[in-house]
């Protein structure tokens, strides 16, 4: 009786079937400018689409080992993305992406420590900072040392993209390929960037043919990152990285889509502290909400599932549209 009262869920629009835009923000792995998952919808020739992506995250990590290595992740990264977007041709779609980096000591400690207690969670990394402190560090014996703890903010990391869309038999799947290039435009001192001008090639699909009878669209992304040198821990810094996410959508009301996703990366440098040597897998939860006349919003919570490479809280806001 009261699923007789409620609207029924609409049909998904094409941005909607594509995967979040969230990716690993660990202050050390950020500054590679990681590219987009989402393979959103062509805006028509002559037209541009655009997001504004916001993502917040707040950690305190400690790591050491017996061969003298040293880290510490602790503060709050803030970094805010213009992405554009442009169709060309009937295949083609060029994109550029505008990130600005802020780090700083925040103000969130509190509320994670709180967090923590309420879903009987430890606290004891934590019980070794400061709240609302900023240490990102890392020092080797071998004479290696790399260290911010003066707020910041400025320009990162702009990447540029080439989509090119693949012919399928099934109008419901669509794939793609996009090449990017990532430029050294950020401050490696400050981790706004790597220093680093690195290649990307990814393979990108949604289904909306395999999951029809649940109503829900299938999307994924395999590919890889060839980076360059740069001025951010080359000494240890890996030249090829893995990339590949993984997700489920589906319209929930007439203007909410919900989405479960799965987002990973080999490792980005050659060492044994696990924040910074291992592979990452994180999930991200949330929704896509149709904003009349206003474009739509991703809501979005992340969270780490196996090692420390991602932060303890990571949100991730994104507000899309087109002109």
């Amino acid at each position: 009786m009261a699923a007789a009262l409620l609207p029924p869920p609409a049909e998904a629009s094409a941005d909607d079937l594509a995967l979040f835009s969230s990716t690993d923000q660990n202050p050390f792995i950020q500054i590679y400018s990681l590219p987009s998952p989402s393979m959103y919808a062509a805006a028509g020739t002559d037209r541009w689409a655009w997001s504004i992506e916001f993502d917040v995250a707040n950690g305190a990590i400690r790591d050491e080992l017996p061969s003298g290595e040293r880290l510490a992740l602790d503060g709050e990264t803030y970094r805010t993305s213009l992405m554009l977007r442009r169709q060309v041709s009937a295949r083609v779609v060029a994109g550029l992406n505008i990130p600005f980096v802020a780090h700083s000591g925040g103000f969130l400690d509190s509320f994670v420590r709180d967090w923590h207690d309420v879903f009987g969670l430890s606290n004891s990394r934590r019980d070794e900072f400061e709240d609302d402190s900023l240490d990102y560090s890392y020092t080797s014996d071998a004479g290696d040392a790399f260290r911010v703890t003066e707020r910041s903010r400025g320009l990162g990391d702009v990447r540029l993209t080439l989509d090119h869309s693949l012919d399928t038999t099934d109008a419901r799947r669509r794939m793609g390929l996009r090449a990017g290039l990532k430029l050294p435009t950020g401050a490696g001192e400050d981790l706004h960037g790597s220093g680093s001008t690195d290649v990307s090639l990814q393979l990108l699909a949604t289904d909306a043919a395999t999951l029809a009878a649940w109503n829900t669209t299938l999307a994924w992304m395999i590919g890889g990152m060839w980076l360059g040198d740069g001025e951010v821990l080359d000494g240890v810094r890996r030249d090829l990285v893995a990339i590949g996410s993984i997700g489920v959508s589906r319209p929930l009301w007439r203007n909410l889509t919900i989405r479960l996703q799965l987002d990973g990366h080999s490792s980005f440098y050659d060492t044994d502290l696990e924040p910074l040597g291992a592979a990452s897998v994180q999930l991200s939860f949330g929704g896509s909400i149709a904003v009349a006349g206003a474009g739509r919003l991703d809501l979005v919570l992340v969270e780490n599932l196996f090692t420390d490479t991602t932060p303890d809280l990571v949100l991730h806001l994104a507000w899309r549209g087109g002109f």
